[in-house]
């Protein structure tokens, strides 16, 4: 049966105390009873119906999965955090290793320069020049020009001096902290460009807050669905409602037809009755010394010449004095 009226759902806090809750279904009540827009008080229902178990759940459901939309973005985050900090963890630990590396170069260094100075050659002098050149050629990548091209040939053809030997013995152990040196500073670009990264493609996304964003969209279709529970709730109940109304009007009314109809019988009889009276004899009607249960033996025996029971006639009057 479809509602023709409007309902106005109160989903309130069902935890009001009792008399309110019981005003405010009174006054649905007489609004129902009126026939006008219909106010339903959500309150009621959640008491005498199971309603306030599945709403309960819903709501528990609702917030279990918002809180897992925003802990998961926090995990994620998180996550993200905690790889920033082992990757800047690393740089530091690139970076230490790297002073212990620094420092034993320094000490090579040192060793070179008592070298030279222990063979009396200069800096700019052609010995000193032509190990610098013997020490270049030896790294990857080094690409020789011409006039260093005919000069290392030259070395090769003269043979190398002691102290150009010794000279690249001891820079032969001090390139082994150069490599170490070289290696961490290029782990150490490689984790900072990855930070970067990490970094730029977070704040493209803003995961919190899209998350965030999510998880008031899941309560919000929460609330709309609990409010259409109570809404065809209401509905449900007011159409039981209706019904039961209804089919107490028929009964009412075929109540009161067969009140009607027994009416009428009554006033049919009634009028026989008086017309009866009206043709007895005046002499037994006026005489003082007939007694009543004469008048009404009289009667009675009229009525049973036209069927009459006894009980049809309880109640009428006889008037004496007629």
């Amino acid at each position: 049966m479809r509602l023709q009226n409007t309902i106005n759902v109160f989903a309130g806090d069902t935890r009001n105390q009792a008399r309110q809750t019981k005003e405010a279904g009174e006054q649905a009540q007489k609004a129902q009873d009126k026939g006008k827009n219909k106010t339903f008080y959500a309150g009621n229902f959640l008491v005498e119906f199971p309603l306030r178990d599945r709403i309960a759940q819903k709501k528990a459901q609702a917030r279990e999965r918002a809180m897992k939309i925003v802990g998961d973005a926090w995990d994620a985050d998180r996550a993200i955090d905690n790889e920033i900090k082992v990757r800047q963890e690393h740089i530091r630990e690139l970076q230490e290793e790297n002073k212990g590396a620094m420092e034993s170069l320094k000490e090579y260094k040192q060793m070179e320069d008592e070298l030279r100075e222990g063979f009396g050659v200069t800096p700019g002098s052609q010995e000193q020049e032509d190990l610098e050149l013997i020490k270049r050629s030896r790294k990857s990548g080094f690409r020789a020009t011409e006039e260093e091209k005919e000069r290392l040939a030259q070395i090769r053809e003269n043979g190398m001096t002691e102290y150009q030997k010794r000279a690249l013995e001891i820079d032969k152990t001090a390139s082994y902290y150069r490599n170490i040196v070289a290696t961490n500073n290029g782990a150490a670009q490689e984790e900072s460009d990855m930070i970067e990264g990490i970094r730029a493609e977070r704040n493209k996304y803003h995961p919190m807050v899209e998350a965030q964003s999510q998880a008031e969209q899941v309560l919000a279709a929460a609330r709309d669905e609990i409010i259409g529970m109570v809404t065809e709730e209401a509905k449900e109940h007011l159409d039981e409602e209706q019904e039961k109304r209804e089919e107490q009007a028929e009964a009412i009314e075929e109540k009161k037809e067969e009140q009607e109809e027994i009416q009428e019988k009554r006033d049919e009889r009634q009028e026989e009755l008086e017309e009866l009276i009206d043709h007895m004899p005046v002499k037994e009607m006026t005489d003082l010394n007939q007694t009543l249960e004469e008048v009404k033996q009289q009667v009675q025996k009229v009525l049973n010449n036209v069927n009459l029971i006894e009980e049809d006639i309880k109640g009428a009057k006889v008037d004496l004095n007629a």
